[in-house]
């Protein structure tokens, strides 16, 4: 059976079948969509879509949440379906509560960012914090990564780019361009001025249904940082924090800080899991971003920029804006077409699935079987 959608229509007529045939088998399933006041290219309404499967007043929750950059929807789509075909039981008083495709719009229209050209993991700033400011390295970086003409498939950007990172360390311009900047509204790793609908439709939606959660173990799944197939666990806990010794103790050596000199990671404002954190502190979280990798830094910059120079700066009108060689390769970047690939990344979710499970209500129960059927 294959968990990967050819596109987002596709994607969410899989995820109602697989909510409704739960449901048959006996699952309390409960289903909303969340519109967002968008369209995609075959006219669809756009939302995400949210469904909380066992007892609607349990008091620990695994949510896993998909498609916040987008494109990387496919690859989490086909992770969440997967866990719904597999599940078979639920611990006590455990809820499974699963967020499909937070940022629609990226999706069905092949870019990472929303309807705004807003990166929504950089959007859901703390209480409080203001909309503005960019990463120091930022100004110096974006003549590089931001400009302003139709993009080219050969304009010397690799050679560039790497005399860049040579002059500025890799570190410093891995955060400089990661962080999040709110003074560009056209340009990359753009935060926004205000929330998003899309932030704003789910942080209600938790409103409505999380007041009774004690404990939340947070799986947000995404594809494009690290060695292809191979998954990050990334925390927000400094190296030396205690914390991240006891959670790589159940989830194993693949737990790793978001400290920028620390590994594949960096540092970033207006992250979604923060966000909401912050919004419901009386919440024990543990919040894991699951990223696996496919192409090297400077490819996903390329693909990258190229799409948002056309995007920004293309000549295009409707559905011609999705026909072009730079949405083509923005989806070959996060998606890789290869078989061992897209299997790895289903067991890999499964599996730290499981142990969210484990970490909520210990080896009270089998849920999955994890072997993988080849069918």
């Amino acid at each position: 059976m294959s968990f990967w959608s050819r596109d987002y229509v596709a994607a969410v007529a899989s995820f109602h079948l697989a909510l409704e045939r739960l449901e048959g088998s006996g699952f309390e399933v409960s289903h909303r969509r969340l519109l967002i006041d968008q369209s995609g290219p075959q006219e669809e309404n756009l939302a995400i879509d949210v469904a909380l499967i066992g007892p609607k007043h349990a008091s620990r929750w695994v949510m896993v949440s998909s498609g916040v950059h987008g494109v990387e929807g496919f690859a989490g789509s086909a992770i969440q379906l997967s866990i719904l075909a597999k599940l078979q039981t639920l611990p006590d008083d455990t809820a499974l509560a699963l967020i499909h495709i937070v940022n629609p719009y990226g999706m069905a229209w092949l870019r990472r960012v929303n309807e705004s050209n807003v990166d929504l993991n950089r959007n859901m700033l703390l209480p409080g914090e203001e909309y503005s400011g960019e990463p120091d390295g930022y100004a110096a970086l974006s003549p590089l990564i931001n400009e302003q003409e139709p993009p080219k498939k050969k304009d010397g950007f690799l050679r560039r780019a790497m005399l860049f990172v040579a002059k500025h360390g890799f570190a410093n311009v891995k955060q400089a361009f990661s962080e999040g900047q709110y003074e560009r509204p056209k340009c990359l790793q753009f935060g926004g001025g205000k929330l998003e609908k899309s932030s704003v439709v789910l942080l209600e939606w938790l409103e409505e249904n999380i007041s009774g959660v004690k404990r939340c173990v947070w799986i947000d799944l995404h594809t494009g940082l690290g060695k292809a197939g191979n998954d990050t666990l990334l925390v927000e806990f400094a190296p030396s924090d205690p914390i991240l010794s006891k959670l790589r103790s159940h989830y194993g050596k693949r737990i790793t800080s978001l400290d920028p000199e620390a590994g594949v990671a960096y540092r970033i404002r207006g992250g979604l899991q923060a966000g909401v954190e912050a919004r419901f502190p009386d919440i024990e979280w543990t919040s894991i971003t699951q990223e696996f990798g496919t192409v090297g830094p400077y490819a996903v910059i390329a693909a990258l920029r190229s799409e948002n120079q056309w995007t920004q700066w293309g000549d295009k009108s409707g559905r011609e804006t999705l026909n072009h060689w730079s949405r083509d390769k923005l989806l070959a970047t996060f998606n890789l077409k290869k078989p061992k690939w897209e299997e790895k990344l289903i067991i890999r979710g499964r599996k730290l699935f499981a142990d969210a499970l484990t970490d909520l209500a210990g080896e009270q129960k089998k849920v999955l079987d994890f072997q993988w059927e080849r069918n």
